[in-house]
């Protein structure tokens, strides 16, 4: 992940010195709406005890503002709700997780090993620097990277090894601020006048554990508890309208 991220931040320095500066006059502030969708995951540093993970749907939607401090570069701040998460496998179950009216969420089995669906949202707050090259016929191609201040909404879990769909709220036992961080590119197509057509691709990455889930060390219920840090991802395709 830090190797991403300092690719991420190289490729964009390497691109705003690259990029040629024109007289042509730039509207200060520009701002539109957008939606986006995407695949979301979940990791963990105890890899072991959390061998497998699957993706779910990410879904989001908010409003993005574009302050031009230059011709070709600007600081870039939204605000949106998204909402994140993915199915992960505690080998040795889940111990001790109840649900916001305090019921205790299902541990399946003899084996110890089940599978559970975690769904978060959340409002957030990215800000960035984007860097974007002159307009190239009716395109301007752009870099982003920048941080994703979050913050928890609801949260909701379900084992997929009990039969039926059985959701729990679990508000309560996921942490109410995550910060995360995105390096994103796309462009945007004029369509008239100010009005463009944006389309971006982003990687988010959370640097906070999402959840206080416990679970063993080794099968053994005696054994010593504790909660592994667990982070969420996101790649998302988002199209907006921007002017």
């Amino acid at each position: 992940m830090k190797k991403i991220f300092t690719i991420s931040v190289i490729i964009l320095l390497s691109a705003m010195v690259l990029m040629a500066q024109d007289n042509k006059k730039k509207n200060p502030v520009s701002g539109g709406l957008y939606l986006k969708g995407g695949l979301s995951w979940l990791m963990s540093d105890s890899k072991p005890l959390l061998p497998k993970n699957k993706a779910k749907l990410s879904y989001g939607f908010g409003a993005t503002m574009d302050w031009n401090f230059s011709q070709n570069f600007s600081l870039n701040i939204a605000a949106g709700l998204i909402g994140l998460g993915g199915t992960t496998e505690f080998k040795n179950g889940i111990i001790g997780l109840t649900d916001d009216d305090g019921t205790m969420i299902p541990s399946i089995g003899d084996t110890l090993t089940h599978s559970y669906k975690f769904s978060s949202s959340y409002i957030e707050i990215p800000v960035g620097i984007k860097g974007c090259t002159n307009e190239i016929g009716y395109f301007t191609y752009f870099l982003k990277l920048g941080a994703d201040p979050m913050f928890r909404i609801k949260s909701k879990i379900r084992p997929v090894d009990q039969d039926g769909n059985m959701q729990y709220t679990i508000t309560k036992s996921t942490n109410l601020i995550n910060i995360g961080w995105h390096v994103g590119g796309g462009f945007e197509w004029t369509l008239a006048g100010n009005t463009k057509l944006l389309v971006e691709i982003a990687y988010l990455g959370t640097l906070l554990d999402f959840d206080k889930a416990k679970t063993m060390k080794n099968e053994d219920k005696n054994y010593e508890q504790f909660n592994p840090s667990i982070k969420l991802n996101d790649i998302s395709l988002k199209v907006g309208v921007v002017f």
